[in-house]
């Protein structure tokens, strides 16, 4: 029986939490429509045993990969490679989803007619307790865009001004990613937007469901989007963004065949990523060339993707722009004291 949802995991060193991954996906009522391949990325701990262990507890379901260490677009890229389902999801192996949200979304695919299906996911607060049932959760998108029919096929160009899909709500077509060879960076950070991104140009038709599937852990010290680790890698956030940057021209250039909404749709997607950039040049080390570099940065914006530099919506950025970045000091005291409160 050909599987119906692909579920890759990606994990380096997460024996801590991968049962709790594995337990959350494994349901007696969804084993024959499920795959399961967990990329083991070269981890030191006991991840790649207890991977081998849940593929015998469930061998036609959990496909262990063992690899030399890559970094997490490595581990997604593998798991793509061996993906057999009709449609495919990325589940971090320390976050998990909700039972109910994953047996109603395997429920809907059995009938869906969309490239992509879209779900909402929640925050999940790590108090440290070990019990995840009983994490604080919060809604980060409470619906996709105001008015939204669930379970209606909608054209993606139809809604491509009103939507902003983040990697843990999507769920897509797995032949989308194996027949545009789509490849996102590897031994690197911060990838996951170009997971969602690189296939845009070639979506045609998206849905939504109202259910919750997926938990996101928050509070790991270890965490990427930690303000001081995301300070530490920032030259992957730059990797990734240099290369986003250069995906979207190839789109506005017609390099790769977009159309316009599609393509306004990644612009602004990445305007989120380059105030994510200037956040974290505003909380580093500060000085007259930290300020001269993210201004010059910021021109080039202007001047080379201009539809990007329209699409900010973030207030640092405004900010810094309306004053000409005589501001400058002042936004970085105000981000870094964010950043110590959260």
């Amino acid at each position: 029986m050909k599987k119906l949802l692909t579920v890759i995991v990606p994990a380096y060193n997460m024996e801590a939490y991968i049962e709790n991954n594995l337990d959350s996906l494994c349901q007696e009522d969804v084993l024959e429509e499920l795959e399961v391949i967990l990329v083991d990325d070269g981890s030191t701990d006991r991840t790649g045993k207890l991977a081998d262990i849940y593929q015998s507890k469930y061998p036609n379901t959990i496909k262990a990969i063992h690899k030399q260490n890559g970094g997490h677009g490595s581990g997604i890229n593998a798991g793509v490679k061996h993906a057999s389902g009709l449609y495919l999801k990325v589940v971090d192996a320390d976050d998990w989803v909700d039972q109910k949200g994953v047996r109603n979304l395997i429920d809907y695919l059995r009938i869906a007619d969309s490239d992509v299906v879209i779900t909402g996911f929640y925050w999940a607060y790590d108090d440290g307790s070990g019990n995840e049932q009983n994490f604080r959760r919060k809604a980060e998108i409470k619906q996709p865009f105001k008015g939204v029919i669930y379970k209606k096929r909608y054209e993606f160009d139809e809604v491509a001004d009103k939507i902003y899909v983040k990697m843990h709500g999507l769920t897509i077509r797995t032949e989308i990613l194996k027949k545009n060879h789509i490849v996102i960076d590897e031994n690197c950070f911060y990838v996951d937007t170009e997971f969602v991104l690189y296939p845009v140009p070639y979506i045609k038709t998206i849905s939504f469901l109202e259910d919750f599937v997926y938990l996101y852990r928050i509070g790991r010290n270890d965490q990427s989007i930690n303000p001081d680790r995301m300070m530490r890698y920032y030259d992957n956030y730059s990797k990734v963004l240099k290369a986003l940057l250069n995906f979207y021209k190839q789109c506005y250039e017609g390099e790769i065949s977009c159309s316009r909404e599609k393509r306004l749709y990644i612009a602004g997607v990445i305007a989120r990523v380059v105030a994510g950039n200037i956040k974290i040049l505003l909380a580093g080390p500060q000085g007259n060339d930290s300020k001269y570099n993210l201004k010059a940065f910021d021109d080039m914006l202007r001047e080379d993707y201009p539809e990007i530099y329209l699409s900010n919506k973030s207030w640092p950025v405004m900010i810094l722009r309306m004053s000409k970045y005589s501001l400058y000091s002042i936004a970085s005291k105000i981000l870094l004291m964010k950043n110590r409160r959260s």
